[in-house]
């Protein structure tokens, strides 16, 4: 009996404990690792994206999405908040990436789209 009622002590301690952590201050730093992450990403998809459309400014908005979206749902999570430094990184990103994109192997060889 005694075994049981030291479990049902743990578990109540192990359950209170949990909401009692504290939030660190994250120190959000213009050149932190995970920068790099959100500019290589959003190359891939402004690349992607220059593929599905012609027009720069479509594109650049569809490679943002994906960012965006995940800086929105990062606000909603506790101890976290909305980077808007994540956002530049991921705009230079889809920037460099849809230019990028618009470069194409073609029958003349290497070329450019310029019809924006």
């Amino acid at each position: 009996m005694k075994s049981y009622l030291l479990a049902a002590n743990l578990l109540a301690a192990l359950v209170m404990s949990n909401p009692a952590q504290a939030c660190t201050d994250k120190a959000d730093r213009w050149l932190a690792g995970d920068k790099a992450a959100h500019f290589g990403v959003s190359v891939g998809l402004g690349m992607a994206a220059s593929q599905v459309t012609s027009d720069t400014l479509s594109a650049f908005g569809l490679a943002l999405l994906p960012g965006v979206a995940k800086e929105v749902y990062d606000a909603q999570q506790s101890c976290n908040h909305f980077s808007w430094k994540d956002m530049a990184w991921d705009a230079v990103g889809a920037y460099v990436g849809v230019r990028a994109g618009n470069w194409y192997f073609g029958p003349k060889g290497i070329g450019y789209r310029t019809s924006f």
